[in-house]
């Protein structure tokens, strides 16, 4: 394998030493010994992904591990673009998939908080494209889908709970008799959010709604559910009601023409002879665009610190510096388990037992099976590109790894997830509120 210099960074945190600037758009800094976290070991995550990209898994990387409001550890490491080896750094935009949704479940949440609508309705009250959903049924001699009308509407519960039936495209199906009919939806094409979600109505689902879990376009379906009951664009309605209020000063669906030289590239692996490489599937959009779909699955552009901020004000409760976005209720609401206990086994496989999921996050029911260190309670929601976040209430954990990856390039299963937390829970040097038993305790 050939492998190109990777320059590592750090950032102005000094492990072993007391706190230092934060960077932009975090959270207050502090010492990890004065949160309770071990500056030593925190030194083993910047060991470990400095050791990722010698042997090229990853460009690069940026983890920040905040403990209650106070950001201990912040580390850019490796670069955000080979080829013109451009160096990560803490500010540097990633592109951060699907820990989209639980920004767009928090926005479907403050109109719920408004009064504007029940969980619980159907969503074709206010799209009422969905009115008539049909449901998969088997295929005809002939080869067409054959359907059957759903037996009760899809809920606004169902979409954020991936319970309404609905489907994703290819990736997520490649061999069902709807896997082609989900693949004609593109949401990084041309056409309106308006656009797509009326295609997207007309579509056959998976299974009668609340009959099952499946990842989908849901929250597609919510972030135009937005539009139609705030009056604004989706966009705007973020900016104006979330990213300006949390400071999230690098987050939205598109970036200035002068700020593309910090958007860190997708890689790929190359393969022996070339190691890791830029990836430019012919999907990726043009990231000084702003979309003509803004898509609530999986659209938005986000920093470290400003995701950090973003889990900071749900493990707050709802608020962050003074603004209250949302109630302790309704997060508690958000962040509890919504279906099944073995739903996302189901889906997934044998390495999300025990996990359930709330309203657009995944959520740690069950830790004594937890494929990496958890506590009970814990949520999150990763990304495609190997983006992920974790907030862990009762240890008062909140922590973040970027970077970008193409899957479709993968060497190997990824393994980011598991080792990113186990890394972060072994820097605990306090126990968590309620004692270590707290960890494993029931829900």
């Amino acid at each position: 394998m050939v492998l190109r210099p990777l320059v590592v960074l750090c950032s102005g945190l000094c492990l072993s030493v007391g706190a230092a600037a934060a960077p932009p758009s975090s959270l207050p800094a502090a010492a990890p010994a004065s949160v309770g976290l071990s500056a030593e070991r925190l030194g083993r995550l910047t060991a470990h992904f400095e050791a990722e990209t010698k042997r090229e898994y990853s460009a690069g990387y940026v983890l920040m591990v905040a403990r209650h409001g106070k950001l201990a550890y912040a580390r850019a490491i490796g670069q955000r673009d080979v080829d013109n080896r451009l160096p990560m750094t803490l500010d540097t935009r990633f592109r951060i998939a699907s820990m989209t949704k639980p920004v767009t479940a928090v926005a479907v949440l403050m109109l719920y908080e408004e009064g504007r609508f029940l969980l619980d309705d159907p969503v074709s009250r206010y799209l009422p494209e969905f009115a008539n959903a049909k449901v998969f049924a088997g295929v005809e001699a002939d080869g067409s889908l054959k359907t059957e009308p759903a037996r009760r509407p899809i809920t606004i519960r169902d979409l954020l709970t991936h319970t309404s039936g609905l489907g994703y495209g290819p990736g997520f199906d490649r061999s069902s008799p709807l896997a082609k009919v989900y693949a004609g939806i593109n949401f990084s094409g041309s056409g309106t959010l308006a656009d797509k979600v009326q295609a997207l109505a007309g579509l056959p689902l998976y299974f009668q709604p609340g009959e099952g879990w499946r990842y989908s376009y849901a929250f597609d379906v919510l972030g135009r559910l937005v539009e139609v009951v705030s009056g604004q664009s989706f966009p705007d309605f973020l900016q104006a009601r979330l990213f300006g209020p949390l400071k999230m000063r690098s987050t939205g669906f598109s970036i200035a023409a002068s700020d593309r030289g910090m958007l860190a590239t997708l890689h790929t692996h190359g393969g022996a002879a070339t190691g890791i490489k830029r990836s430019d599937p012919p999907w990726l959009a043009d990231p000084t665009l702003p979309p003509q779909t803004p898509s609530g699955g999986g659209g938005l552009i986000s920093t470290a610190g400003d995701y950090l901020r973003f889990a900071q004000m749900l493990i707050n409760g709802g608020s962050l510096d003074g603004e209250q976005l949302l109630s302790p209720t309704t997060v508690a609401l958000m962040t509890s388990n919504q279906v099944p206990i073995d739903a996302l086994q189901k889906y997934f496989g044998a390495d999300s037992v025990g996990l359930g999921y709330g309203l657009g996050v995944a959520v740690e029911v069950d830790v004594r099976h937890a494929y990496h260190a958890a506590c009970t309670g814990d949520y999150y929601w990763g990304g495609i590109f190997d983006t992920h976040w974790i907030a862990s209430p009762r240890t008062g954990l909140v922590a973040v790894l970027l970077h970008q990856l193409d899957p479709t390039g993968n060497q190997s299963p990824p393994r980011t997830d598991y080792e990113f937390k186990n890394l972060v829970f072994a820097a605990l040097n306090t126990p968590p509120a309620g004692g270590i038993a707290a960890c494993t305790a029931a829900p």
